[in-house]
């Protein structure tokens, strides 16, 4: 063995051997915490986690996060995602189905442009059914609410609003400045 083979073998012991001892010190670091409270850990198939009211009981709409509902809400709310559940699992196959189909086309050889095209709309369709579902499921959410729960719903969105305003207005004249 020549010297140069020799030390960059020892150079690859010495790295292996500076990352085996550093493993135990890295796996046991804290896990970050979760986005916010209720978050249930891990991507499943049908997407990210959704908020829970309690063990097991998703919420679902993101706009629910910080209202107390009751009990009786929470249990609303529950039939009404359950309700919506096949339909859900329908057009989540349908949009899948589709994507697959394009992808295949898109590893043909030659472009198939009706069974591309009949492709493209099936997903645009799944897509468009799935925001429809969306909205209409949370307007049965939304009706279950009280005044003060809804008005709660719509006040950070105008604070949001608001302030967004008020930011752009305090860099018009830092941008004019600059010119």
């Amino acid at each position: 063995m020549t010297l140069h083979t020799t030390l960059s073998t020892l150079r690859a012991a010495a790295l292996l051997s500076t990352c085996l001892l550093a493993a135990p010190a890295v796996l046991a670091q804290a896990m970050p915490p979760a986005d916010g409270p209720g978050i249930e850990q891990g991507d499943g198939p049908f997407g990210p986690p959704r908020p829970a009211f309690g063990p097991g009981l998703h919420a679902g709409p993101p706009f629910l996060r910080g209202l107390a509902l009751s009990e009786a809400q929470q249990d609303r709310v529950f039939a009404i995602l359950h309700a919506q559940a096949p339909k859900w699992r329908e057009l989540e196959k349908a949009e899948r189905k589709a994507g697959q189909a394009l992808d295949e086309l898109a590893r043909a050889p030659q472009l198939d442009e009706a069974r591309a095209s009949a492709s493209a709309q099936a997903l645009g369709q799944a897509i468009a059914d799935q925001e429809l579902l969306r909205l209409q499921t949370d307007a049965q959410i939304k009706a279950l609410l009280t005044p003060e729960q809804r008005a709660q719903l719509d006040r950070p969105r105008v604070e949001g609003r608001s302030k967004g305003r008020a930011d752009r207005k305090a860099a018009r004249p830092k941008q004019e400045a600059g010119k």
